[in-house]
């Protein structure tokens, strides 16, 4: 096995990463560079999502107090 460790300065900070191949891959350098980037993509794509927002919850309310609807 072979571990290629590679890392990017982004603007959103370091990404540090590693490739495992078998030892007797075939991959070229260009397939192993382009491998690096879409892992560098990917995390920067994760870092960069907007938030999810999650939905109010509904409420009753029963005699002035309030619950959460369940």
């Amino acid at each position: 096995m072979v571990k290629i460790d590679f890392d990017f300065d982004t603007p959103h900070g370091m990404f540090r990463d590693a490739l495992y191949l078998p030892d007797d891959h075939t991959f070229t350098e260009a397939e192993i560079q382009a491998m690096k980037e879409q892992r560098r993509d990917n995390w920067i794509a994760i870092v960069t999502a907007p938030p999810v927002e999650e939905p109010a919850p509904e409420y009753i309310e029963i005699d002035g107090v309030r619950y959460v609807r369940a």
